[in-house]
């Protein structure tokens, strides 16, 4: 009989630490925000959406970066779904990742199941863990929860098998979506039914990928339906190839491909969509779905030292993962237009998958991929899986359950500004606690006034949408919010929609009420967009003075770097505090001066003193640069010669870096 069991997780886990308190005016960068399609193998029908739907940032999110690389044994929620077949464990407090699918027939892992609990900044808010399978909505970058809380709720059928259910409200695409798992008794598959709904009264753009991780082994081979997928990796142009055989590697058996890939298939029309990750025996993981979720995607880290060193620095050594996927578009460098009114829905399954040594090792991949579909259709008919999902429809919708966890109350404010247009779909977004940000901006709408905090305190959270800003105007003209917090909320809302001279205009008169080193740093961004580095380096400084804060001397100390300051880096450095000046990020900045400064010695010795770069972004190379420039140097000055573009290369061939400071994707 099936079970859905509530127990205490107890994994190594770094600290979370705070948010960052400094707005995204900047736009948070991301690998796939400008596309260079191939137009000779990528069709106009097939590129049409590549590009639509961009967003300006992270705004009204906050990032996530206040997290550390010391790991304690931490106690996490977990909802646990078992039956005689399956054990799955999801945690709801780390976005509804479902952390481990264990097959208890075969006494095996069908996931990747990583072994600690490490935030990296591979996310459009940073924080992003490794491992299960993820939920994304939203936007493309993985979603906001990702490593937050959501909603969750256990009910059940009419024949009384247990429902896990989570939920959530998006705020850039103003989407409610839920997952759905269950454990029917006797079944070999997981069951997960998704249902997204936009919640205003407008069109938007929805983005949706499973994100599943298993392990990478030379053994693994991915199989999947088609011969044909879009490629997409770092510097390239998204070009159309033929698979699973591509520039002399099979790329179904991952450890052939040297560098970090996507690969995105083009599964036929008609035929049913699944992905599956199988051993040389034959057995693994299978995921399928119901046909609203169109598109598989492969990712791999690549067999080169900075895929590697990746893969060690979101787990641990050795332990190394490749991603099959599975989403809304044909690719994941796509948003897709979604009605007002309108819903999507599917149900996925998840479970091992069995055929043959001799199938699994098919140079034929399309005969290994119809043994795949064999053996699940056998296990689990395509027809049983759309009769699943119309009747999960039909019993869950509307349905409530039993709290487990809350998320936060974003949907609740939202709701009430939105209380005609907004659609709950039956789900509930209880009231705001006291002192939070949601409630900051319920007051607004309560009694026309946004509180004013002090000066010095970190901003908790904002607010972007058309109605908010309308709203915020009203009650500063009124005299309601006409203090240094409302013109600072409302010049984020204009810098987030790129009107910087009202945005500027703003933060000034935030100023003018009270200064803040919040309203100084978001002019200094300003001053950066329109190239007057020296300004943002002025205001950043007086930031810095008012508030030694880890997130503005940061930012203080590029702003430096910008305006070529490389003096005053080292001796603002000085005066933080020690836990602010050994950071990751504040070595970095401190090693560029010295390097800028010939100062050789000194870059080499906080180079090489152990330095680890906590936030380091997907694609930066910062640490690498900096060890080449550092030898170039060094050479230079041993041979009396001038640090030119041919010691670059040569360095470049006889200096490897060191393994910690090596991220290099290409």
């Amino acid at each position: 009989m099936t079970q859905l069991k509530l127990e205490d997780y107890i994994i190594p886990s770094a600290s979370f630490g705070k948010d960052n308190p400094l707005p995204d005016i900047r736009g948070a960068g991301d690998l796939h925000a400008s596309i260079d399609i191939d137009n000779e193998t990528v069709s106009p029908e097939e590129s049409r959406y590549m590009g639509w739907g961009r967003v300006n940032g992270i705004l009204p999110y906050t990032i996530r970066d206040g997290y550390n690389r010391r790991k304690r044994p931490k106690k996490w929620k977990a909802a646990i779904l078992e039956n005689d077949n399956l054990c799955a464990v999801f945690l709801p407090q780390l976005g509804g990742r479902l952390w481990s699918l264990f097959d208890k027939r075969a006494g095996r892992e069908l996931l990747h199941k990583d072994p600690v609990v490490q935030p990296c900044n591979l996310a459009l808010r940073n924080a992003w863990l490794s491992g299960g399978v993820e939920w994304n909505i939203g936007i493309i970058g993985h979603t906001p929860f990702t490593v937050d809380p959501l909603y969750a709720e256990t009910l059940a059928l009419g024949d009384g098998t247990p429902v896990l259910r989570m939920y959530q409200y998006e705020r850039v695409r103003r989407l409610i979506y839920k997952v759905e798992a269950l454990l029917p008794d006797d079944s070999p598959h997981l069951l997960v039914r998704v249902r997204i709904d936009n919640a205003a009264d407008e069109d938007t753009a929805v983005y949706w990928w499973s994100n599943i991780a298993v392990d990478e082994r030379e053994d693994v081979r991915v199989i999947v339906p088609a011969s044909r997928a879009f490629r997409f990796g770092y510097g390239g142009k998204l070009t159309k190839v033929d698979v699973p055989y591509y520039e002399g590697m099979d790329i179904s058996h991952t450890t052939q491909i040297p560098h970090a890939l996507d690969f995105f298939f083009d599964i036929p029309d008609g035929q049913r969509r699944f992905i599956s990750a199988v051993d040389c025996r034959g057995y693994g993981l299978v995921q399928t779905s119901t046909d609203a979720l169109r598109g598989r995607k492969l990712f791999v880290w690549g067999m080169g030292k900075g895929g590697r060193n990746w893969q060690g620095f979101l787990s641990e050594p050795g332990k190394a993962y490749l991603e099959i996927q599975a989403g809304l578009a044909r690719t994941q460098l796509e948003h897709l237009p979604m009605e007002r009114g309108q819903s999507i829905s599917w149900t996925e399954a998840y479970g091992a998958v069995r055929i043959t040594e001799a199938e699994a090792a098919d140079a034929d991949w399309g005969a290994a991929a119809r043994a795949v579909e064999s053996a699940l259709e056998a296990a689990l008919p395509r027809a049983t899986l759309h009769a699943w999902d119309a009747q999960l429809a039909a019993e869950l919708d509307g349905k409530l359950g039993e709290f487990i966890q809350y998320g936060d109350a974003w949907g609740h404010v939202d709701a009430m500004m939105n209380i005609e247009a907004f659609e709950s779909c039956g789900l509930r977004f209880p009231v705001p606690k006291k002192g939070s940000a949601e409630a900051e901006w319920l007051t607004l709408l309560e009694t026309g006034s946004l509180p004013c905090p002090d000066p010095l305190a970190e901003p908790k959270g904002y607010q972007i949408g058309e109605k908010w800003m309308d709203a915020l105007k009203a009650s500063i003209d009124y005299g309601m919010s006409a203090h240094w917090y409302g013109y600072y909320q409302l010049g984020v809302m204009c810098a987030y929609r790129n009107d910087n001279t009202s945005a500027e205009e703003c933060f000034n008169k935030s100023i003018e009420h009270a200064v803040s080193p919040w309203a100084l740093r978001c002019l200094a961004v300003l001053k950066q967009k329109a190239g007057d580095a020296a300004a943002a380096a002025e205001l950043m400084a007086r930031a810095l003075d008012m508030l030694p804060q880890r997130h503005l001397a940061i930012e203080a100390l590029q702003a430096f770097i910008g305006a070529g300051l490389y003096e005053d880096i080292e001796r603002a450095a000085q005066k933080l505090h020690g836990s602010i000046r050994n950071l990751g990020r504040i070595k970095a900045l401190r090693i560029e001066a010295f390097l800028q400064r010939r100062m050789i010695s000194d870059a080499e010795k906080l180079l090489l003193s152990g330095i680890e770069l906590t936030d380091v972004r997907e694609g930066e190379v910062s640490l690498t640069d900096m060890w080449f420039r550092l030898c170039a140097l060094k050479t230079a000055e041993a041979e009396g010669i001038e640090v030119s573009d041919a010691l670059m290369e040569r360095v470049k061939s006889e200096c490897p870096p060191p393994a910690a400071l090596d991220f290099r994707m290409k």
